[in-house]
């Protein structure tokens, strides 16, 4: 098995500038090769950005492939998370992805 393609992603994600994430994700899965994704230089997110990689994944694996996270998710990602009902204190599934476990 090959190593994932990492896709940085940085900034602040936000339905303002969700297109320029969808871009970088489309065209990394494009590849068609597994995927890691890595949001350490990411500095805050809404749910317009958690939704968006949320469906990146599930488009991942409807392809095959795999979308993980390289590193774990940031403070301002996981806060949103909590926030919004994303995941909650609990192990599962969900929040072992965000956690890169």
């Amino acid at each position: 098995m090959s190593e994932p393609r990492i896709i940085q992603l940085a900034g602040a994600g936000g339905i303002r500038n969700i297109a320029h994430y969808h871009d970088a994700l489309s065209e990394g899965l494009s590849a068609g090769t597994d995927v890691g994704l890595d949001l350490s230089g990411m500095e805050e997110a809404d749910v317009a950005f958690i939704q968006l990689v949320i469906a990146a994944r599930r488009s991942a694996q409807a392809r095959g492939l795999t979308l993980t996270l390289s590193t774990p998710a940031p403070e301002p990602i996981l806060q949103t998370l909590e926030r919004g009902g994303f995941i909650g204190p609990a192990p599962d599934d969900r929040r072992n992805f965000w956690l890169a476990q």
